[in-house]
């Protein structure tokens, strides 16, 4: 049997082996972009030096007990900060060679400051897989996903992808692309784009999205990209078109998994990194020492649906417990969360 009740048998044992770890890190919570319906408020650096140490502390205690692990970086973008992405990523490789552990990594960027020589570095450190968004074609992307000081971005990413193809480097980059309300045309100008320059490069791929409320201070511009239901259909008839295979299975969210927690940039541990404002995302912090405070209650809302299997709760526990706070106020009692230093 490879499933039960609809979800991987094996993703189901990944996400509870104790000996297989998710850790998300933050390295910097800046970034070079303002894209206009992001929702992050870009209020936290760099990673302090002590908490750059306390990462490889933990690190440290952790590996020696591990077979596999997988880091993510976020921001944030986390290349603005490479030299720490780089520190903590040799760091994790020695020990993971050391202690034969299999170290595997994934980063979502916007893709500008990934040149041949940062791309070099972090393949040879095990950190191959990234995720790079794009809004369509160069006329509707750069309205929508801007660098700080106003201009468009569209063309340094896409040198960007063209100067990685042209290496015999071993990675894989996704290709985020939104679907919004408006730029549905541009999209499938993009699609034939990449169809003529890089579709045939096995390591690179699409993935579609439509673009979604996440919250954030942006609600003014984000709202008129939003669409009932075309943005969606758009995006689920491109994915089996370029990508065709069955969904026969339910998917699980690193939010929802036991064995996956993120450390933000000021040392606070989260489960989502999507909502970096909701205090019920806090579950702990991370000490000087590398040891983890965790608060067990908090953390418990989070992995919920591996006790029922619940569709909801494993694919979304964040909306599932928002949903939860509108149904019963009591829901979203005051929690204790641990002070972040």
């Amino acid at each position: 049997m490879n499933n039960i009740n609809g979800f991987s048998k094996k993703e189901l044992k990944a996400s509870l082996m104790p000996d297989i770890f998710h850790l998300i890190l933050f390295p910097t919570e800046e970034c070079n972009f303002r894209c206009v319906y992001c929702y992050e408020d870009f209020a936290i650096g760099n990673m302090q030096p002590w908490l750059i140490d306390a990462t490889k502390a933990f690190l440290s205690k952790k590996i020696p007990h591990l077979k596999h692990l997988n880091l993510s970086w976020f921001g944030g973008e986390p290349l603005v900060a490479k030299k720490i992405v780089f520190d903590i990523a040799q760091f994790a490789y020695d020990l993971a060679q050391q202690y034969d552990c299999q170290l595997l990594g994934d980063i979502t960027t916007n893709g500008s400051l990934l040149d041949v020589k940062t791309l070099t570095t972090l393949v040879a450190l095990k950190q191959n897989r990234f995720q790079i968004s794009i809004d369509g074609a160069k006329d509707h992307h750069d309205t929508t996903r801007l660098t700080r000081s106003g201009r468009g971005s569209f063309d340094k990413i896409w040198e960007r992808l063209l100067a990685a193809a042209a290496t015999d480097l071993d990675f894989h980059i996704t290709l985020r692309i939104h679907v919004t309300a408006f730029n549905q045309q541009s999209v499938l100008e993009f699609c034939d784009l990449f169809t003529l320059e890089l579709a045939q490069d096995p390591r690179f791929s699409l993935f579609f999205k439509a673009i979604e409320d996440l919250g954030g201070n942006n609600q003014s511009q984000l709202q008129p990209l939003l669409d009932a239901g075309k943005p969606r259909q758009v995006a689920a008839q491109l994915q089996q078109k370029y990508y065709p295979k069955p969904n026969d299975k339910h998917y699980i969210c690193y939010a929802a998994k036991p064995n996956s927690l993120a450390i933000r940039a000021n040392g606070a541990l989260n489960k989502c990194t999507v909502a970096l404002q909701d205090a019920g995302n806090v579950i702990g912090k991370i000490n000087p020492d590398g040891s983890l405070e965790v608060n067990n209650q908090v953390f418990s809302t989070w992995i919920q649906g591996f006790v029922g299997l619940d569709t909801w709760k494993m694919a979304c526990p964040h909306s599932y417990m928002e949903a939860q706070k509108q149904l019963k106020p009591e829901y979203s009692r005051d929690i204790a969360i641990i002070e972040v230093a």
